[in-house]
């Protein structure tokens, strides 16, 4: 018997009524991260692709070129479903070890490193708990590096506050101008 993908087989229940449950919480850190990579993915054409966990990276395009997405956010979900203020922070560490798919095996490097060349900073930057909306785009804000710039600037940092980023003069693009913005990086 040929199952259909969008039933199950043995549970009286339908994909979609899993894939609204895992998705219930827009404003949890989990499904925030994966909005942003669905976000980043969209603005260069790219959504088609099925998502892929564990990859070395988040995004490959065409050309070879490779792109890890991060994502913060000025408010975070606490106990009790009430929103606190946080100070946004994004993941820059440094890896010896990166899962490739491709390979079906883990890539390794002599020496810990970064294994994208460019990285995306997605903030959700509202601080109003009753505006919070991932779902909203006026609400975010992209900042896109390359992975030399981190280096240069950032070093063995294993995170970054986008105060730090600021400081750096390090400016956000919003989500229409982000597929220039990261083709501008990844020429350069």
């Amino acid at each position: 018997m040929k199952v259909k993908q969008d039933e199950f087989v043995g549970l009286n229940r339908s994909v979609d009524e899993f894939r609204s449950w895992v998705l219930s919480e827009w404003k949890s850190p989990t499904t925030r991260a994966l909005l942003a990579e669905y976000y980043v993915r969209c603005a260069l054409g790219c959504d088609n692709e099925l998502a892929r966990d564990w990859e070395y990276v988040d995004i490959v395009l065409e050309d070879g070129g490779t792109i890890e997405v991060k994502t913060s956010a000025y408010l975070q979900p606490v106990r009790g479903g009430e929103l606190k203020r946080t100070s946004p922070r994004f993941d820059i560490k440094e890896k010896t070890w990166a899962w490739s798919s491709e390979l079906s095996d883990w890539k390794q490097s002599e020496a810990p490193k970064r294994w994208a060349d460019c990285y995306v900073f997605c903030l959700e930057n509202t601080d109003d708990p009753a505006a919070y909306d991932p779902l909203n785009l006026s609400q975010w804000e992209f900042f896109v590096l390359s992975t030399p710039r981190i280096d240069e600037t950032f070093g063995r940092q294993k995170s970054v506050a986008i105060k730090r980023l600021r400081q750096e003069g390090i400016r956000s693009v919003a989500f229409n101008d982000l597929a220039s913005e990261i083709s501008k990086i990844m020429q350069s």
